[in-house]
């Protein structure tokens, strides 16, 4: 009977792999196909996952989301911006052509994101996303995608992809057609996308056919539903006609895998119903189910065989060891700063007095902003601020700054798996402080200021520090010396 452990990726929590060993090592000897590593100290999981690599018979495929580089997982990795940021700091306007500079900059990062999982043991990247954000009310993709069309999409997508697989790290292009046209989270319900084959072709699927060219190991299907490529209405991670419709029309052999079967776009199925399902249809590998036994058991049950040589012969190309060469962290997280100042874009030319009030609205139910505030009091010692958050004391009631102030308002609204839309506390907020405001700065999501009008705009994409300060010294840069 065929081992059915080697088609599952479960999730391995890095700030538990010395508690759960025992258990890791138990699926690496039953044939797991390996992990999807969230959070940890960088030196304890690399020396653990080490340690299971050493017992496994295949490499063990070891993949993570670090679509921003190690330090979106592991304490002790780099940071980059996300996505969008990076393409705004490398090509500011897609209509103009590159320089061999930026080139090398953005080259450079996605270099450093290879360099720093092979530290790690990581040997496969779960990035880059090549969805394209054509809908500012996307509750999930937002900056994590380069950008609004598919030449940005497919542009630095594939430049990832033959950076990171040039650097012995294997790629995985994500959210195959396409998650950018929709308005729900697929962590919590099941999109649409309610397109012909033929639009579809034409913008969607356009970065996913670049990546293929550019050699891109591996996929990963969306829980979308898409009427164009399964008229059934099944999510194309388990759909029969999408995956037939990848191998066959778009010619692709690499790995196939699932986004994570833990997620609401699969709630109409239980989470083993789900999995059978997706390798029925011919999908290779299933990720981040919750009950790996649960899954193996039933799928021993349905006693039916399935493709293996792809993901052996993926396994076998896999890195097995973590690099001993440390990489160059220091110059990575200046490379990572250089990247987040760049990206920054304003909408006009400003000139703002030294009377500022500064408020932070943040939709994070947490006080957002302390280090952009503290690094403009530096240059604006008598700066005045207020912070506004949902359900906090007094967030119903707007501080009134003085008539002769230049008021600033930023914004911390991040992209987050889960969270769902824009809520309307914070769409309403805005609202009632725009004719106050002069300056408006978003640090996250950039399409909250779409409707704001008159006042000028700042994009900085993230909240890091870096880009706190960053965003802070632009803004002293703008303040009247007089």
């Amino acid at each position: 009977m065929q081992n059915y452990y080697q088609f599952i990726i479960p999730r391995l929590n890095g700030e538990d792999i010395k508690r759960d060993l025992r258990k890791h090592l138990s699926l690496v000897r039953k044939g797991i196909a390996g992990f999807i590593i969230f959070g940890g100290r960088l030196r304890e999981v690399r020396r653990l996952l080490k340690h299971l690599q050493e017992e496994a018979r295949l490499p063990l495929i070891i993949a993570s989301d670090l679509e921003r580089g190690l330090g979106q997982q592991l304490r002790g990795g780099t940071l980059f911006p996300p996505a969008m940021a990076l393409a705004r700091a490398v090509r500011p306007d897609p209509s103009k052509a590159l320089s061999q500079r930026k080139l090398r900059l953005l080259r450079q990062a996605f270099a450093a994101v290879a360099g720093e999982a092979r530290y790690a043991g990581i040997n496969t990247v779960l990035a880059p996303v090549l969805d394209i954000n054509t809908n500012p009310d996307n509750p999930i993709i937002g900056v994590r995608a380069f950008g609004e069309d598919s030449d940005t999409a497919g542009f630095f997508g594939t430049e990832m992809i033959s950076t990171l697989q040039g650097n012995g790290i294997a790629a995985c292009g994500k959210h195959f057609p396409g998650h950018g046209d929709t308005q729900i989270d697929s962590h919590i319900s099941l999109p649409s996308i309610d397109r012909s084959l033929r639009s579809l072709s034409r913008q969607e699927l356009v970065p996913f056919r670049q990546a293929m060219a550019a050699g891109v190991q591996m996929l990963m299907l969306g829980h979308l539903k898409v009427p164009a490529l399964d008229p059934s209405g099944l999510p194309v991670s388990i759909s029969s006609p999408a995956v037939a419709y990848i191998r066959k029309s778009m010619k692709y052999r690499g790995i196939l895998i699932t986004d994570a079967m833990n997620m609401g776009g699969l709630s109409r199925y239980s989470e083993e119903r789900a999995c059978s399902m997706a390798l029925q249809a011919g999908v290779d590998l299933l990720l981040h189910p919750l009950n790996t036994e649960k899954v193996a058991a039933y799928l021993r049950r349905q006693k039916q065989d399935y493709q293996t040589d792809r993901i052996r012969n993926f396994r076998k190309g896999l890195l097995r060891s973590p690099d001993t060469e440390r990489p160059a962290f220091i110059e990575n997280t200046r490379l990572s700063e250089e990247l987040t100042g760049t990206a920054i874009t304003i909408s006009r030319d400003l000139r703002l007095g030294r009377n500022i009030f500064l408020l932070i609205i943040s939709d994070e139910k947490s006080r957002k902003g302390q280090v952009f505030l503290k690094t403009l009091r530096t240059g604006l010692p008598q700066l005045r601020s207020a912070v506004l958050i949902p359900g906090a004391d007094g967030s119903g009631r707007l501080p009134s700054p003085e008539k002769d102030c230049t008021v600033i308002t930023a914004l911390f609204s991040e992209t987050r798996a889960w969270k769902g839309n824009t809520g309307l506390w914070l769409t309403q907020t805005i609202r009632s402080v725009q004719d106050r405001t002069s300056l408006f700065i978003s640090f996250g999501n950039p399409y909250l200021l779409n409707d704001v009008q008159d006042a000028g705009k700042m994009l900085v994409y993230w909240d890091s520090d870096a880009a706190q300060i960053k965003a802070a010294e632009k803004v002293l840069r703008c303040v009247s010396r007089r």
